[in-house]
């Protein structure tokens, strides 16, 4: 029990804000849009929500280029790719399932 709400805690606290990301009835989409969106927003170059899908990749650009992301070994449909950008800073969100 301590070491479950000690890790929340620190998400809580790593992300800055109690803001919710996004919500289980969105779509994959919508979700990587709000990530995109977050990550712009509070300057968050990390993963910031749990994990959309079965597989999820990011990416952060401070050269106004789209980023690349990780991508999964295996064959799985990619379901949600959107980006954000704030002057020259770009996020890039994608989910598979």
């Amino acid at each position: 029990m301590i070491k479950g709400l000690t890790l929340g805690l620190l998400m809580v606290i790593s992300l800055g804000t109690n803001d919710k990301i996004w919500t289980k009835d969105m779509t994959d989409q919508q979700k990587c849009q709000a990530e995109a969106d977050f990550m712009i927003k509070y300057h968050k170059n990390v993963h910031v929500g749990p994990c959309i899908g079965k597989f999820e990749g990011m990416g952060y650009s401070v050269n106004g280029r789209i980023p690349n992301t990780c991508t999964p070994r295996r064959k799985m449909k990619l379901t949600g790719d959107a980006t954000a950008r704030d002057g020259n800073r770009v996020a890039r969100v994608r989910s598979w399932r």
